[in-house]
């Protein structure tokens, strides 16, 4: 018998990825400071909304939310992105370094997670 999961809408990027997105769009565009404006309310929005919601999501282990995990790693990537686009020749290395290593850890916990979710989906 074929069981089909409940249909469940993913956005593409988490709210803070796309103001983050849009911070590293305006550095390319060389539009500086409503820039810094974006990457500093998409590092506000992932501490304080999505990062709640990724808490959320640890907490409850339910199959839809392994691909929602996913999704959730790319903001630190892209914050990466946006801080050495928008600062630069003047980029700080000790601040760059601390933005991928909090990406790479972000990315290495989520997909961990999202595996061991995925696994007890399979088990279930």
């Amino acid at each position: 018998m074929n069981k089909s999961l409940p249909a469940t809408s993913v956005r593409p990027l988490p709210v803070s990825g796309i103001l983050l997105l849009l911070a590293y769009v305006a550095g390319l565009l060389g539009v500086v400071m409503p820039g810094w404006a974006l990457f500093a309310a998409g590092a506000a929005t992932w501490m304080m909304v999505d990062g709640r919601a990724v808490i959320r999501m640890l907490t409850r282990h339910t199959p839809h939310h392994a691909q929602r995990l996913i999704t959730y790693s790319t903001p630190p990537a892209i914050a990466l992105l946006a801080y050495m686009t928008l600062a630069g020749g003047q980029a700080d290395a000790v601040i760059g370094g601390a933005l991928a290593l909090h990406a790479l850890l972000v990315w290495a916990v989520l997909m961990g997670a999202a595996y061991a979710v995925s696994e007890e989906a399979s088990v279930s």
